[in-house]
């Protein structure tokens, strides 16, 4: 989880991505993801208003990610347009589920927007440096749980079906492990006097 594009640079995501399934290497996509991530977070929270489903939608983006069988279908030119491609048929896809397209944009102006979003290079962003750095800290139990909830996007009851804790004791301990986070991460910003 430690890609981070520079200004002026090649897209490091669509760099990197030329390789990484194709090598069978996890890990490669991971940084991938990871790079487009705050990307395609933001165009599905500017396109489904409520917190909640869209964080559910990105979940099923990033589990698609993973899923795919690249060897299979050959490698995308540029992981932040195909990622954002898997995005807008899942915003879509919601949309029409809930009933909700003629009160939001159409299809058409999705499409324009998600192009814009696949379009946007990763900058330099000391905030996703700082939490890079705290996550390399953890360790331990708290590191698979957090492996178990963001890699394998698992829930709390599954989560608790492999560590063999019980449901709240796995919510718990994931707040806590995400206030470890945040505080880690101020320090870090205000150390290097960066601020939001």
């Amino acid at each position: 989880m430690q890609l981070v594009g520079l200004a002026g640079h090649e897209d490091m995501a669509t760099a990197e991505w030329s390789g990484a399934a194709g090598a069978g290497n996890l890990d490669n996509v991971a940084r991938c993801w990871t790079a487009a991530q705050p990307t395609i977070s933001a165009f599905i929270s500017m396109m489904i208003p409520n917190y909640h489903d869209a964080q559910d939608i990105l979940q099923d983006v990033a589990a698609a990610v993973f899923a795919h069988d690249f060897s299979a279908s050959g490698m995308p030119r540029s992981f932040n347009a195909w990622a954002m491609q898997l995005a807008r048929h899942k915003v879509v896809d919601y949309r029409r589920r809930r009933g909700t397209q003629k009160n939001m944009f159409d299809t058409d102006t999705i499409n324009t927007i998600a192009d814009a979003y696949a379009n946007i290079k990763d900058e330099h962003n000391p905030r996703r440096e700082a939490l890079e750095h705290c996550l390399d800290k953890i360790r331990g139990n708290p590191r698979t749980m957090l492996e178990l909830r963001y890699r394998a996007n698992m829930r709390a009851a599954e989560i608790s079906k492999v560590t063999g804790q019980n449901i709240a004791a796995v919510r718990v301990a994931l707040h806590r492990i995400r206030l470890a986070l945040r505080e880690c991460i101020e320090r870090r910003l205000e150390n290097k006097g960066t601020t939001r």
